[in-house]
């Protein structure tokens, strides 16, 4: 239990340590949490006009949008670094991706949730559901930029993963959420310099947080505890 300890606590280290380094490096790519905020912004303008088309499109904006976080992600993972041009062209990679999941999820509760709500404690069994997913799903992100699976792989993988691997993959997901909201509570004061301030630091966390989780997926997904263990005694 000891050496397991050891061995998770250094695969935290390593994870935290190159995901600070990676994020300071790329700093500016909160930048992009801005051009978010103005796509959306756009969007939602144009959806008060367009009627049930409006909202698809806004729907399919956000899609866009959480693709393009996702790609820029994966980029800061694979090669450590975030060009102009990997923005330009992630707002396509994993749009379907995003959409599928968003589209099941959605479906699945506007069939289910008005059913369900209709039983004795409802809203406590919705809760409930709705806390069970985010387990169980709970590393969808991961999986849709460093798996590329479909959609029923996608979901299959991230429970799979997630048994196997909830002892490591929990707490430090809890920490950052707790560093988040900290930081999303946080005073900056008022008028428009501590909203850009506080928007940048909030952006370049998320990044960093988003990162770390990567590596972190990296370092469990495929292994075992045993096969961890032996890799940290042979000083890999």
């Amino acid at each position: 239990m000891i050496d397991s300890l050891i061995v998770t606590l250094a695969i935290y280290r390593r994870a935290f340590a190159r995901g600070a380094l990676l994020a300071a490096k790329n700093w500016s790519v909160l930048l992009s949490a801005f051009a978010y905020m103005a796509v959306l912004g756009v969007g939602a303008y144009l959806a008060a006009f367009l009627g049930l088309a409006g909202g698809f499109l806004l729907s399919l904006l956000m899609s866009a949008c959480c693709g393009s976080f996702l790609y820029l992600v994966e980029m800061i993972v694979r090669t450590n670094k975030v060009t102009w041009e990997d923005f330009t062209r992630s707002f396509g990679v994993y749009l379907w991706d995003v959409v599928g999941v968003s589209f099941a999820l959605w479906l699945f509760w506007f069939v289910a949730r008005p059913m369900i709500e209709q039983v004795p404690q409802g809203p406590v069994v919705v809760l409930a559901i709705n806390l069970v997913l985010v387990v169980l799903f709970n590393a969808v992100p991961e999986l849709i930029y460093l798996g590329h699976h479909s959609l029923m792989g996608l979901l299959a993988s991230s429970y799979e993963f997630v048994a196997n691997n909830w002892i490591e993959w929990f707490p430090p997901n809890l920490l950052l959420l707790v560093g988040l909201l900290v930081l999303w509570r946080a005073p900056f004061g008022f008028g428009l310099a501590a909203y850009v301030l506080k928007s940048a630091l909030l952006a370049l966390f998320l990044y960093f947080a988003m990162v770390v989780r990567g590596l972190l997926f990296i370092e469990l997904d495929g292994s075992t505890r045993r096969a961890r263990m032996f890799r940290y005694k042979m000083g890999r």
